[in-house]
């Protein structure tokens, strides 16, 4: 018999698959920001608005995913359950943490 995949331990739901896209576009958008390879001032705020969008994605999802994984965690806590929270929590707080990062340098930049 096949595995309908509910007894997997990862579940892949498109949320998840979103996530990582979204979370990977984030962060190699942010390294390339931060390497300072002397870029125009139009690209640099290409790049801020790739990440801020890819950032607002991350959060999305991860909160998405945490309060399932907190109702997932309520109805059969196992430590799984409580790792894919402390993930998805951290995922947030690294999305919330780039959107404050891109607002901070937007406002010193005066919006231009």
């Amino acid at each position: 018999m096949e595995d309908s995949g509910k007894n997997s331990k990862i579940r892949t739901t498109p949320v998840v698959w979103g996530l990582i896209y979204s979370f990977n576009l984030s962060l190699i958008t942010l390294i390339f920001y931060i390497a300072d390879l002397d870029l125009p001032d139009e690209a640099l705020f290409l790049l801020l608005s790739i990440l801020r969008y890819s950032s607002i994605f991350v959060c999305i999802c991860s909160v998405y995913l945490l309060i399932a994984g907190i109702r997932r965690l309520i109805r059969q806590p196992n430590a799984a359950a409580f790792l894919n929270i402390t993930l998805f929590l951290c995922a947030a707080l690294y999305g919330s943490g780039v959107i404050i990062f891109n607002a901070f340098i937007v406002t010193i930049a005066r919006g231009n």
